[in-house]
């Protein structure tokens, strides 16, 4: 990117991207990997980045949905070797209720809520289209509205 280096970027840049990582993943180191993992290989690709916001943003929620991914196959074929006592952030009963939520429909619902983005941005984000995202977003408050109210 023209005009501006990656070190200065990255400083304002690594609160979103740390933050971002752990709210998508209900876990503080995980999330801490994730935006580290990011930040490499944005380091290694800065000068063809056009964006650096919306690439940050794309690259932490598919690295904190493959991290998902590969946690769910390793529960479900290593369930005697699985690790459950992993260190997590506090979060209270809405937060414990958002990590609930299908991975998808916790993007929407931190990368609406939490970051601020559109449905445009977030559509870019997860790969998918505005209406999708809307129709995420929908099931995903829908679920949290009854989650509350119990």
């Amino acid at each position: 990117m023209a005009g501006r280096s990656f070190d200065d970027w990255f400083v304002e840049a690594w609160p979103t991207a740390f933050r971002l990582a752990a709210f998508l993943t209900h876990d503080t180191q995980v999330g801490e990997d994730i935006a580290q993992d990011v930040m490499v290989e944005m380091s290694r690709r800065w000068d063809w980045i056009d964006n650096p916001d919306a690439y940050l943003r794309r690259a932490v929620t598919n690295g904190s949905w493959n991290w998902k991914r590969r946690v769910r196959t390793a529960d479900r074929k290593l369930p005697l070797l699985a690790v459950s006592g992993r260190d997590e952030m506090r979060f209270d009963h809405l937060a414990d209720a958002v990590a609930r939520l299908p991975f998808r429909q916790r993007a929407v619902v931190v990368l609406r809520y939490y970051s601020g983005l559109s449905e445009a941005e977030i559509a870019d984000a997860l790969g998918c289209r505005p209406g999708t995202v809307k129709s995420l977003a929908s099931r995903a408050l829908a679920a949290l509205s009854k989650e509350i109210t119990r």
